[in-house]
């Protein structure tokens, strides 16, 4: 006899796979038994002869069903919680609180904050220079805790390099396609922007999981619960008195945009390597836009 499906009989969903395997195959006429070693390993087995219809009637049952015999992967609580999020939060907090402290909190926004009309005339870094500002206290909290909730599990998924790089892209990105919409100097800053898009990455990675679309009756309509709740959740956020509704709007569709393109290729992207190229990615953009702005002010 040979084994068809091993399992522990400690693991609660192994032992429920294990019986609707031995149902399954009695209602083919396959005869099965259970072989349990002292160790707690159990093997479903079947004659030779029936092995290959065993194997057979189990994939077209879970092909059917929906029940691959296999334990669901279980999300670790600590995927909410990220180092990488927490270093962002506290780094947004010491720049404004350096500004502050310096008296050059108004003349940081006016030289670094993001404007449609600055933009145009080709100060491009502004639009990155602009995440990193925030007006008061209150509207930094607001960020750091956005940057906890919906960044935090973001970085924990992709990796800390690959997940800033994919928040600095597409929160630049939602600040640029915001502002080439009007031509006027009101100043935008602050890192909701790219909270949004974090909203709108999460969202993405939900649509692109497989869950298997070619057994449903509407496969394409999957799509819309991720998008919707990421949208929901974005529309939450985006109150206030002083909110860029626009900035937001644009982060979150480009956070999806950009998601939608790197998840189905993001196997060849992970690994450390990459996190600390990316990294390295990451603090060259915001090196290059800190002194790009810096000379642009310079006398002379």
């Amino acid at each position: 006899m040979k084994s068809i499906f091993t399992t522990r009989i400690h693991n609660e969903n192994s032992r429920k796979q294990a019986d609707i395997i031995l149902v399954v195959l009695a209602s083919q006429s396959v005869r099965a038994v259970i072989d349990t070693s002292p160790d707690g390993l159990c093997n479903i087995l079947v004659s030779d002869d029936d092995v290959f219809k065993a194997r057979q009637q189990l994939k077209k049952y879970a092909r059917e069903n929906k029940l691959v015999p296999r334990p669901a992967t279980p999300v670790p609580a600590r995927i909410f919680f990220s180092p990488s999020a927490l270093a962002l939060a506290f780094f947004l907090a010491a720049i404004h609180y350096i500004i502050i402290t310096r008296g050059l909190h108004k003349q940081a926004i006016l030289n670094f904050g993001s404007s449609s009309y600055y933009l145009s005339q080709g100060q491009s870094f502004r639009a990155v220079t602009a995440l990193f500002l925030h007006s008061d206290t209150a509207h930094l909290l607001g960020n750091m805790a956005g940057i906890l909730v919906l960044a935090g599990p973001l970085l924990r998924v992709t990796g800390y390099g690959q997940g800033l790089l994919l928040l600095l892209a597409a929160g630049t990105a939602g600040n640029l396609i915001s502002e080439s919409l009007g031509r006027d100097l009101r100043l935008s800053i602050g890192a909701s922007t790219a909270v949004m898009a974090a909203a709108g990455l999460l969202g993405a990675r939900r649509m692109t999981i497989d869950t298997d679309p070619g057994h449903s009756i509407f496969p394409k309509l999957k799509w819309l619960g991720p998008f919707a709740a990421a949208a929901t959740l974005t529309a939450m956020f985006s109150h206030g008195e002083h909110t860029d509704v626009s900035a937001h709007l644009f982060g979150f569709l480009a956070g999806t945009g950009i998601g939608l393109c790197y998840y189905p290729l993001s196997a060849p992207l992970s690994g450390p390597v990459v996190g600390r190229i990316s990294f390295g990615i990451v603090l060259a953009i915001l090196c290059m836009a800190f002194i790009q702005g810096v000379l642009t002010f310079l006398p002379g």
